[in-house]
C-alpha cells in the first residue's frame, strides 16, 4: 500500500513538472506573437498616417530638361534647363515653375504716302511679345524608386531670315515667331534619362526633341 502510493506521488509530481516545462516553453512562443501582433498594429498605423498625409514630401528631385533641333542630322541648337522639384505620394502636390524669355517688340505699321507718291509701310508703335521658355513640373512618388514627373512644356522663338522665305520685293518683313508646346508624363527611375518627344517643325523643317533625366538629391 505505501509503495502504491509513492508511486502515485511520483507520476502526480512528474506531471506537474511537465505542466510547469511546458508553460515556460510556450512563454517565448507567446512573447514573439506578441511582438509580431504589435509590429503589425505599428506598421498599420504608420500606412494609416501616410494615407492620412498624402501630399507629404517623400524626396527632392533634380530634373535636367534639354530642349534640342535638329536639321536633318546636324544639331541646330540646344535649351539645357535644370530645376528641383519636391515629391509627394499624392498628385498635384509641390509645383516647380520656371519662366524664361526676353519680351520682344513687334513693329505696327501704317501705310503713308504724299501726292504722287507710293504708299509705303512705316513703323509707328511697338507691341511687345514675350520669346522664351515656361516650364511647370509636379512629381509624383509611386514607391520602389519610381517617380511620375508631370511636366508642361511651352517653348517659342522668333524666324530669321535664314529660316523662313520672304518675297525680295517686300520691303517691310514682319517678324515670324514659331511656337511649341507639349505636355510630358514621364515614369523615371534615379539616374534615368528618356527621349520624350521627337517632332518636326512645319515651317522650318527642324526636329524638336526633349530629352529628361531625373536625380534624388542625396
Amino acid at each position: 500500500m505505501i509503495a502504491r502510493t509513492s508511486v502515485l506521488i511520483g507520476l502526480l509530481a512528474f506531471a506537474l513538472n511537465g505542466a510547469a516545462l511546458a508553460q515556460e516553453d510556450s512563454a517565448p512562443a507567446k512573447a514573439a506573437t506578441a511582438g509580431s501582433a504589435r509590429s503589425e498594429k505599428v506598421a498599420r498605423s504608420e500606412g494609416a498616417a501616410e494615407r492620412a498625409q498624402p501630399d507629404r514630401p517623400t524626396a527632392t528631385l533634380r530634373v535636367q530638361l534639354v530642349i534640342s533641333r535638329f536639321q536633318g542630322e546636324r544639331k541646330t541648337g540646344s535649351l539645357p534647363y535644370a530645376f528641383t522639384v519636391t515629391a509627394t505620394v499624392a498628385p498635384g502636390g509641390s509645383r516647380t515653375r520656371m519662366r524664361m524669355g526676353v519680351d520682344t517688340p513687334v513693329p505696327v505699321f501704317t501705310m503713308q504716302g504724299g501726292e504722287g507718291q507710293p504708299n509705303h509701310a512705316v513703323p509707328t508703335s511697338y507691341q511687345y511679345k514675350n520669346v522664351g521658355t515656361n516650364i511647370d513640373c509636379f512629381a509624383r512618388d509611386l514607391g520602389d524608386g519610381r517617380y511620375l514627373l508631370n511636366m508642361t512644356v511651352e517653348n517659342s522663338s522668333t524666324l530669321t531670315g535664314s529660316e523662313r522665305e520672304i518675297d525680295a520685293a517686300t520691303t517691310t518683313r514682319p517678324p515670324l515667331f514659331r511656337r511649341f508646346e507639349t505636355s510630358l508624363d514621364p515614369v523615371l527611375r534615379d539616374g534615368q534619362s528618356l527621349q520624350t518627344v521627337a517632332s518636326t517643325d512645319p515651317v522650318t523643317g527642324e526636329v524638336v526633341k526633349i530629352d529628361v533625366t531625373m536625380n534624388v538629391v542625396k
